[in-house]
């Protein structure tokens, strides 16, 4: 199959989209598919190949509230011009707003969604207003629609009539990278919890930071991350942080470095009030690590029993929850036990691509009515599963 991704910021420095199409379309790539990303210039130059992708650039308006939307069409422009593609598969609403143009060429439009973007405080009332606009629009152009979470199925078969493709993220499970990198940052294995996301207010890094400020501890707190349009936050954070010592602000981390955190922090934080199915959260629990998040239902469905939670939003909670795990690492290390094994059971990328090639094939040959002949992957993923709650 020609198979097309629209549209990614970067894809050798992006976020979850990012990180999703480099594992799925690389593997899609061995399994003998030719792959096509478009991704957005603004974010930075990329090689014309990635992992046997190829990649082409498109432009788009500098203002961020403008850069998906403008990039997105672009990408679909160019897409039709270049060549037919087979499958053209879109994340999120602004690109799929315009599966329009590759249907005049035939091509079969897969709509897949990571959140519930309308939800996203950054939007406002009109922004959201926009998105709901080009769900609508991204809902009734695509010949299949698929979401990364249970909970996100469930919304819009519940609330929309539709019915989603269950097909989630994953992660690999993988060996500790030996430590190196984190001694540059003052860091010692298993003496720091981790916060690794876009620094944008939906993730809830002010929560922590605020929780973590009223510890005694010597444990250190470290926030990497970063995005585009975002200054105004990132300010807001250190202020927050107040010069302490404990907190760090490492922005956007890669490679070796960002292999290092996560394989030796004592346990994972992510306090978000909106999330698709976090990728930060699978890699974290790769690793065999307690994650501690917020209790939205899409984090609930991803950790199970093999995590913590806390009330979304609630400091005071928040706070609560690190003292009681930093005052008893018994607790932590039964919990890390069940992390990885959860990953290697529900989250594997070698699943997830051959559920994804399975979806395109099937809307190809016009196979995919009933919907059930796409198989979901074992219950034990529903977000209705126990979770553990200190």
């Amino acid at each position: 199959m020609k198979i097309a991704f629209l549209a990614v910021k970067n894809i050798l420095r992006g976020g979850g989209i990012e990180k999703y199409t480099s594992e799925l379309g690389s593997r899609l790539v061995q399994r003998g598919h030719d792959v096509t990303v478009y991704t957005t210039r603004h974010y930075g130059d990329v090689p014309d190949r990635h992992l046997g992708m190829r990649i082409i650039s498109v432009p788009s308006f500098a203002r961020p509230c403008m850069q998906k939307l403008s990039a997105s069409a672009a990408a679909a422009a160019k897409s039709i011009w270049k060549k037919k593609y087979d499958i053209v598969h879109f994340h999120s609403f602004a690109p799929g707003a315009f599966a329009w143009l590759p249907r005049l060429r035939g091509s079969k439009c897969v709509l897949q969604l990571h959140s519930l973007e309308w939800k996203r405080k950054r939007w406002g009332a009109v922004g959201s207003s926009v998105v709901k606009i080009l769900e609508k629009l991204a809902l009734s152009q695509s010949h299949v629609c698929t979401a990364v979470s249970q909970t996100q199925c469930d919304f819009y078969r519940t609330h929309r009539g539709i019915h989603m493709q269950y097909i989630p993220t994953a992660a690999d499970v993988k060996p500790k990278t030996e430590p190196r990198e984190i001694y540059r940052l003052g860091l010692e294995p298993n003496a720091y919890i981790l916060f690794a996301c876009r620094l944008v207010p939906e993730k809830g890094a002010h929560y922590l930071v605020s929780a973590f400020r009223r510890l005694k501890t010597g444990l250190k707190l470290v926030v990497a991350g970063d995005a585009q349009g975002t200054a105004d936050y990132k300010r807001r954070l250190l202020e927050l942080a107040q010069g302490d010592p404990r907190i760090l602000f490492p922005g956007f981390v890669e490679g070796r470095l960002i292999e290092e955190l996560f394989s030796h922090c004592y346990l994972y934080a992510q306090p978000s009030e909106v999330e698709g199915l976090s990728l930060s959260i699978l890699e974290a629990m790769s690793y065999g690590h307690c994650c501690l998040v917020s209790d939205i239902p899409e984090n609930l469905e991803a950790i199970a029993d093999a995590g913590i939670h806390f009330k979304s939003g609630n400091v005071d909670d928040l706070e609560r929850c690190l003292r009681r795990l930093l005052d008893h690492p018994e607790e932590v290390a039964a919990v890390n036990a069940g992390a990885k094994e959860r990953i290697r059971q529900h989250y594997s990328w070698g699943a997830i691509s051959e559920q994804m090639e399975e979806l395109y094939l099937s809307v190809l040959n016009g196979h995919l009515e009933p919907a059930e002949q796409i198989s979901p992957l074992p219950s034990g993923n529903d977000c209705r599963v126990p979770v553990r709650q200190l």
